[in-house]
């Protein structure tokens, strides 16, 4: 198996890299301006802040956490977009961070951020499990953690 893209190959997933990154800083906008940076009192259109029907406020609340959630969900892709970026820039794009193999360029065209391959990442998460084995028990938390994003 080759160890590196060639420079056509990185160009491309370069582009690939920058179109993602413009495209989550868009979305990262889009809910920042609609959902966060506004009162509930301006998104339930009310003039008195006593007028709000409670179904509403919670529903209201809902929406915001639920954004919230979304705009850390993309801030963190986004690092990830930056990352594999750096990794272009250094020449280690496209190489596994645990087995040092090279990547192949199907699961790249996939998981553009990827940094490891998929036995790379098989010995990441055997790792993690074995680790999470001898860890105290996780207290109950509002979100699962189960998805931590690492490709």
């Amino acid at each position: 198996m080759k160890k590196s893209l060639t420079k056509k190959e990185l160009e491309h997933f370069k582009k690939k890299l920058l179109s993602e990154k413009k495209k989550v800083l868009d979305e990262i906008g889009g809910l920042s301006e609609t959902n966060l940076k506004h009162s509930i009192s301006d998104q339930s259109g009310e003039n008195s802040r006593y007028s709000y029907h409670l179904g509403d406020v919670a529903s209201l609340s809902y929406d915001r956490e639920f954004s919230m959630g979304l705009a850390e969900r993309q801030q963190k892709y986004l690092e990830q977009v930056n990352e594999a970026l750096q990794r272009i820039d250094e020449g280690t794009y496209g190489i596994c961070k645990v087995t040092g193999e090279a990547i192949p360029i199907e699961r790249l065209e996939e998981v553009p951020v990827a940094k490891y391959s998929v036995k790379g990442k098989e010995i990441v998460e055997k790792q993690r499990a074995r680790t999470n084995a001898m860890a105290p028990a996780p207290q109950p938390a509002a979100t699962s953690g189960a998805d931590t994003g690492e490709y």
